[in-house]
């Protein structure tokens, strides 16, 4: 039988993980060609995902929603209240992340109780250039939920 050192089960366990952070970009940029014009994007992702582990995050469900929203709001979790949020104890970090979530979600489907959407929208969906996607809209929504702009480009 094969016997694994410490440092090459851990260097597996890395290899796997890389192609998990690969899979969701491919399906991401699937979902919204625009994000496969973001060079920093697999960087980004594997940065992500390191902290998601950090968190103790550990459920799929959850790592793939952490790592989508990070696709849309570059380093949302890096803010002292989302990470205050995640690392309180109590309650698991997949518990958290779980509820804050629902909570951004119904902020984005309630915009009305946020003071509207931007440019006194009334509520209806945002056209960010025509992609088809769910997903597409939902950074445009997520950088206001957040208090980010929609500008910056690669910045």
């Amino acid at each position: 039988m094969l016997e694994l050192t410490a440092e090459q089960v851990a260097a597996l366990a890395e290899i796997d993980a890389k192609r998990f952070v690969e899979g969701v970009r491919a399906d991401l940029c699937e979902d919204d060609p625009k994000l496969a014009d973001d060079p920093t994007l697999p960087s980004r992702l594997w940065r992500a995902f390191k902290a998601v582990r950090e968190f103790g995050i550990e459920r799929d469900e959850n790592l793939i929603e952490f790592l989508r929203v990070e696709a849309y709001s570059r380093g949302f979790y890096e803010q002292p209240a989302i990470r205050a949020w995640l690392t309180r104890p109590g309650r698991s970090a997949d518990e958290r992340f779980h509820d804050y979530m629902r909570v951004v979600r119904w902020h984005i489907e309630h915009p009305e109780f946020q003071g509207g959407l931007n440019n006194g929208g009334s509520g209806g969906s945002i056209d960010n250039g025509g992609s088809a996607s769910p997903w597409s809209g939902l950074g445009a929504r997520w950088r206001s939920f957040i208090g980010r702009g929609s500008g910056g480009g690669n910045g």
